[in-house]
């Protein structure tokens, strides 16, 4: 008789990068504001001796005060830490095409860049109470792809 495995539930994402185009600003109908940032990150590694770079790009979402933040103070080539957890959604584009996207969903976001940015806008990001309390963990749970203009 196999055994039952448990696994636990992680699912949590630490990464730094630099915005790869400048912030998109939007507010959804009940005027929640909500920042989409994109990142390119790199990782180093050894191939037959030699030092390579492989560089990803990861689209990252902002909720509330801390997303109007980012839109102020960062900017295309700004370094970022990003932390959060990853969401996986799919949908039909405009030419029926089916898409799938991983994105970040961010409970911090730290300026790296000293002159973007003064000592209050590097406070820690919490989620707002118009963001399902209850779990934060998915606070993009209550919002339909409709309602994200992106």
């Amino acid at each position: 008789m196999a055994k039952e495995l448990r696994f636990p539930n992680i699912n949590s994402i630490t990464i730094s990068g630099r915005l790869t185009r400048d912030v998109e600003l939007r507010y959804l109908q009940n005027g929640t504001p909500v920042a989409k940032l994109s990142i390119a990150f790199n990782r180093n590694y050894q191939k037959n001796g030699e030092w390579q770079q492989d560089t990803g790009y990861i689209d990252i979402v902002v909720w509330s005060k801390r997303g109007e933040q980012c839109a102020e103070y960062l900017h295309k080539g700004s370094p970022v830490l990003v932390e959060g957890y990853l969401r996986t959604h799919s949908y039909v584009d405009k030419n029926e095409q089916k898409r799938k996207v991983t994105e970040i969903i961010s409970n911090k976001v730290s300026f790296l860049e000293k002159e973007s940015y003064d000592a209050k806008s590097n406070e820690e990001f919490q989620p707002s109470d118009n963001i399902n309390k209850k779990n934060v963990s998915q606070p993009v749970a209550e919002v339909t792809d409709d309602d994200v203009p992106f």
